[in-house]
């Protein structure tokens, strides 16, 4: 689920490109009175539906990039108020990882320092592949402009790197961002220079800071755990997927429950079954090419594909590149 203050100025702008948000929001099953009450929490994946359905009925391809893009990041609430007043900028992304499930359970963070870069990194967990694009790069967006909260405005990243294939057209995308821009990658990521961890925060408000640490360390201890329960559906896929195609009825049995059960639990959280299986085999096809000992029939072997084209079939409709040239393109980095 997330908080629909992530929807805050949606329905504005979809009326601002001339269309009628009741026409989006309709053939979803959903209405102006669900996405504009600021306390309340949709499907993850509904509002992954909501931004890709804005963005063909607009004609703005670029529809969540833009909308991240013009989104004040402090109407998320509590989350970026923690963040904005930490003490430093590496503080800050620690905590924009830590909290993040208490404005979006169906997503994660990481930050990851390195001797020269730092990493922090946003995933969708519960959101169906193919419906990724516009809410990861509007979440990219709305992650940019709050480090330019604290950075300044003119801040830019080293690099941003996304899940989802290239699109026809990149240019809002590095105009935005002014950084390069990679696709097809583990992670959404922002890449910065690991020095930046080191500055402080100049408006930080030293007073504030433990008051918002106290109440969302209360919000974390009081989330349901829902979040085990799609993990525990995600390690029993991956347990089956060496066996082939993990059917539902495998994995439901499993975890000791009936296949209705699995399906109903999940749509509980937002999530599907086909969805989690194409996600883990993406996430595993990824870590296995980055092997380049293990060729491409014994990747095709380990995620469960009979023939090695079903697996390149696979892949493309993951990336928008077959798992040679990907393998190829880290090489050549």
């Amino acid at each position: 689920m997330i908080s629909l203050t992530a929807a805050t100025g949606l329905l504005e702008m979809i009326e601002a490109r001339g269309r009628d948000p009741d026409e989006v929001l309709g053939p979803l099953g959903l209405d102006r009175r669900t996405l504009g009450d600021p306390h309340g929490f949709i499907a993850d994946a509904d509002f992954a539906r909501v931004l890709e359905a804005a963005a063909r009925a607009t004609g703005d391809d670029a529809f969540g990039l833009h909308f991240g893009e013009h989104y004040h990041p402090k109407n998320l609430g509590a989350l970026a108020y923690i963040v904005v007043n930490s003490p430093t900028m590496g503080i800050a992304f620690e905590n924009a990882a830590r909290y993040l499930r208490v404005h979006n359970t169906g997503a994660e963070a990481s930050f990851v320092r390195e001797e020269k870069w730092a990493y922090l990194r946003h995933r969708l967990t519960d959101v169906p592949v193919e419906i990724r694009r516009q809410h990861q790069e509007c979440s990219m967006a709305v992650g940019l402009g709050a480090v330019r909260l604290m950075a300044g405005s003119n801040w830019s990243p080293v690099e941003v790197q996304f899940e989802h294939p290239e699109p026809v057209d990149v240019s809002e995308l590095y105009r935005v961002f002014s950084a390069p821009v990679t696709f097809g990658r583990e992670h959404n990521a922002l890449v910065v220079e690991s020095e930046l961890c080191e500055r402080a925060i100049p408006a930080a408000d030293a007073r504030l800071y433990p008051i918002m640490q106290r109440y969302l360390d209360d919000a974390l201890s009081e989330l349901p755990p829902g979040d085990d329960f799609v993990q525990s559906v995600r390690r029993a896929i991956g347990e089956s997927v060496r066996h082939g195609e993990p059917s539902l009825s495998h994995v439901a049995r499993r975890l000791a429950i009936g296949g209705r059960t699995l399906q109903r639990r999940l749509r509980e959280y937002g999530a599907d079954f086909k969805g989690l299986v194409d996600d883990t085999r993406r996430r595993f096809a990824l870590r296995h090419l980055a092997d380049s000992e293990i060729t491409l029939t014994e990747v095709a072997y380990l995620l469960g594909y009979s023939e090695v084209s079903a697996f390149n079939r696979a892949f493309k409709r993951w990336t928008g590149s077959t798992p040679s040239d990907h393998r190829r393109q880290r090489v050549s980095r």
